[in-house]
């Protein structure tokens, strides 16, 4: 029998409620009832199973029965500073990447961003797009979601949360070192992804004067959540090789 996993910002010994949305899929969409096992986890290492005790549309009701506390493993961090597609591509992009193990997701505002209607998803909408894609591939840790910044903030912000890091960023030119030679250590690696119309030269000189390394994945030009997605997908697995 499967065992679903559930999200809980908190979860505490020997009672805990669920409310909100993860409650109604709980029972209502899942159609949990009194008396089944479920796991819990709250995204920073806790997981919990939990045997429902009270079952309703607003609120689950469940009391712990196996708690675990697990440490988060001590690995370099992949964070992806990445311009934000329009429309649903940029829920392709968070989902993937946090499957595919992003330690953190920046979206960046380059000069070349399109422009995001004012319905524009709220970081609490994203949030949870994040934490569906955990559950979906049973991830303890989520990832970091930063606000929108632009491209020089989050230059600043970055240097400093990750002074020893290797700073990347996508390009096309053909001199550029393809990733696959790249050497990264056991550094953390910061990627930069900008829009489908390209950075401007500004911005690959604002780079580089900061250290970042042009690289590219192949000859054609990608979609800005195909290159997110590919360059997670390649450091994630290099990253396994180095500490497997």
């Amino acid at each position: 029998m499967q065992i679903h996993r559930f999200y809980s910002e908190t979860i505490s010994e020997p009672i805990t409620q669920i409310t909100g949305s993860e409650a109604n899929h709980i029972c209502s969409v899942m159609r949990a009832e009194k008396g089944d096992i479920i796991e819990l986890f709250d995204g920073n290492g806790t997981l919990a199973a939990a045997r429902i005790e009270q079952a309703g549309s607003k609120k689950a009701v469940c009391r712990i029965e196996n708690l675990q506390k697990i440490a988060k493993p001590v690995k370099p961090q992949i964070v992806v500073a990445s311009s934000i597609p329009k429309g649903e591509r940029f829920d392709r992009l968070i989902t993937e990447c946090t499957e595919l193990g992003a330690d953190r997701i920046i979206p960046v505002i380059f000069e070349r961003t399109v422009r995001q209607p004012k319905n524009l998803k709220t970081k609490e909408r994203l949030q949870n797009q994040i934490i569906a894609a955990a559950k979906q591939c049973k991830r303890l840790f989520l990832p970091k979601l930063d606000s929108p910044v632009s491209l020089k903030e989050s230059i600043e912000n970055l240097k400093s949360d990750y002074a020893d890091g290797k700073f990347i960023f996508g390009s096309c030119d053909y001199k550029s070192q393809v990733i696959a030679d790249l050497d990264f250590g056991d550094k953390d690696i910061i990627v930069f992804i900008g829009p489908e119309g390209g950075m401007s030269g500004q911005e690959e000189d604002l780079l580089a004067k900061n250290g970042a390394v042009p690289v590219r994945l192949n000859e054609n030009i990608l979609r800005v959540e195909t290159a997110a997605i590919a360059f997670v997908s390649i450091l994630a697995s290099r990253r396994m090789s180095k500490l497997s």
